[in-house]
């Protein structure tokens, strides 16, 4: 297609939103509110796939070294330990630690522990890479020679994992959902503004225009029915997004991520569905006023 064609449609485009008046707003006011709710739903499933991923990568498990263990051969075990397949890190933490922080964590009451001497183990804080491999690891790591047992969480991290599969899973399904819907509920809106139109249309094929003459300034004007449908909840959502963040404060891991991280994410998605929706409901609307 020729360079002036296009840019006859582009014209031709920009007249039609607003030759149509009151029609184009109702198609762009409904884009404006699928893209809304869309982008909201966004802004909460970023936020929740990053509070789960934090989690994941918090998630661990403590191993208590044998007394028979010497000083000495901790080294030894760290790195034993961590030569595991999945095993991402392993952290010592001494006796003499272990009482340190016990006593920080008594504040004015740890002189109760003079006299105690030190019954705490020496301890191995392990992190994995994949947090469905916890148990396995934590089996392996047991059986260890100089670990005398270790501790995970047995009877809730998987019930944990399962609630955070769950979460993730219905959070994709639910955007898919409402991408659907608004595809159906724009499309259908369009499809009204096209129908007031058919008559041009008709008499256009009457008179020799080609479907692809026909269809493109209506192309154009479902795609800016589109960008202008989005730039609108961008625009509510940036704001919004920025004075919650600012004004809500929460703690790791459910800390809302930066407002420009997470408007990087939702905005490509919101114009892309918008434009996409506005030029797909645009040409699907009209195919049957081209059969003439």
């Amino acid at each position: 297609m020729k360079i002036r064609t296009w840019g006859r449609h582009i014209q031709e485009g920009f007249k039609n939103l607003f030759r149509n008046g009151w029609m184009t707003v109702a198609a762009i006011s409904a884009v404006v509110v699928t893209l809304l709710i869309l982008g909201m739903a966004l802004v909460i499933s970023v936020n929740i796939q990053n509070v789960l991923a934090n989690v994941e990568s918090e998630l661990q498990f403590n191993a208590y070294v044998s007394d028979s263990v010497q000083s000495g051969q901790l080294p030894a075990l760290v790195r034993e330990v961590s030569s595991i397949g999945g095993v991402k890190s392993v952290t010592l933490i001494t006796k003499a630690q272990a009482l340190a922080t016990m006593k920080q964590t008594l504040g004015q009451n740890a002189d109760l522990l003079d006299g105690l001497g030190n019954p705490l183990p020496n301890e191995l804080v392990v992190r994995v890479n994949d947090p469905k491999m916890i148990t396995q690891l934590a089996n392996r790591v047991a059986v260890v020679k100089g670990i005398d047992k270790v501790q995970y969480g047995a009877s809730f991290v998987p019930r944990l994992l399962s609630i955070m599969s769950v979460v993730r899973d219905t959070s994709i399904i639910f955007i898919i959902a409402l991408i659907v819907m608004g595809m159906f509920l724009i499309s259908n809106t369009i499809k009204i503004t096209i129908f007031t139109r058919r008559r041009e249309i008709e008499i256009m094929k009457l008179v020799g225009a080609t479907n692809g003459f026909i269809r493109g300034p209506f192309f154009i004007e479902g795609s800016l029915m589109g960008i202008i449908g989005a730039f609108i909840p961008s625009v509510i959502l940036n704001q919004g997004y920025f004075f919650l963040q600012k004004n809500v404060v929460l703690f790791p891991p459910f800390s809302l991520l930066p407002d420009p991280e997470v408007m990087n994410r939702v905005l490509p998605v919101l114009y892309a569905v918008g434009i996409l929706i506005g030029a797909w409901g645009g040409l699907i609307s009209m195919r049957k006023y081209l059969k003439i």
